[in-house]
């Protein structure tokens, strides 16, 4: 099947995945070959969410871009970048699909991933897959969800959606980002402090409940690691609301992650959920 979109024609391929609002499937760009998700609303109620996620995407594309820009004309070393626009969909075409009853429909891809199958969500590694991470593999997915608040909430924008479902990871390059950004809410200035608390407290729950970790009880596995102590009592204080600033919050963890373990490239490791 062929979608006639607004900047190309997709090949339509097989569904993956479902949500009461919408569904995925994987689709081909006809002209350059890219692989991409098609996501169409599962009815005209919900093509609100769809258009609503692709102006939130384009915002965000905007202030990323300017964000690297003003970056480029400090930095010392002439390949770093942020990168913020890995933290989020890249939306190819959004579009009301009139052979489909005029739902709309949003193309998506995701920065530097060929095939966009090797985004899996958080929660699949605990609830498919019956594994969970070790502490140093859920280091660089909890300080990348930190660094991604911190570009949202500078820009004034409140994710609004930070269950392990909606956090997708590349288990190779170490990308992490936000799927559905609809419901994102846009602030005139800054986000409330008591909307970034709380969006710093859900990340660190995703992160405690994939390596493992129970809030509740506040217990953990126990993978022999010297530094898991200090590290999971950080996710905790994340997790019961104490940080209230994702700058602050993400400074303070990379400072003693940097304590705890070598900056160096370190392999996507999970393990059994016994251990």
């Amino acid at each position: 099947m062929i979608v006639e979109g607004l900047s190309g024609r997709y090949t339509l391929g097989t569904q993956v995945a479902e949500t009461e609002k919408y569904r995925l499937y994987l689709c081909r760009e006809e002209s350059t070959g890219q692989e991409c998700l098609l996501q169409i609303a599962t009815d005209n109620q919900h093509d609100g969410t769809l258009c609503r996620s692709a102006v939130r995407l384009e915002v965000l594309k905007r202030a990323a871009d300017a964000l690297e820009a003003e970056y480029e004309k400090v930095r010392e070393n002439p390949e770093m970048r942020l990168n913020y626009a890995i933290g989020f969909p890249e939306l190819i075409d959004s579009f009301p699909c009139i052979p489909q009853g005029s739902r709309q429909i949003n193309i998506l891809a995701f920065r530097n991933v060929e095939d966009v199958r090797h985004m899996v969500p958080l929660c699949n590694i605990t609830v498919r897959d019956h594994l969970r991470v070790d502490f140093r593999t859920s280091a660089w997915i909890m300080g990348k969800l930190l660094k991604l608040l911190v570009f949202a909430h500078s820009q004034g924008i409140a994710v609004g959606r930070l269950d392990s479902a909606n956090i997708l990871i590349e288990p190779k390059q170490h990308y992490v980002l936000f799927f559905d950004w609809s419901e994102a809410f846009v602030y005139p200035e800054t986000v409330p402090t008591e909307i970034a608390r709380q969006e710093i407290a859900q990340a660190a729950n995703a992160v405690i409940t994939v390596v493992g970790g129970n809030l509740e009880t506040r217990t953990f596995p126990d993978d022999g690691d010297t530094a898991q102590d200090r590290y999971t009592d950080f996710l905790l204080q994340l997790a019961d609301g104490r940080q209230r600033d994702a700058q602050q919050a993400h400074t303070e963890f990379y400072k003693l992650v940097d304590e705890l373990w070598k900056r160096e490239y370190y392999e996507f490791t999970t393990l059994p959920v016994h251990t």
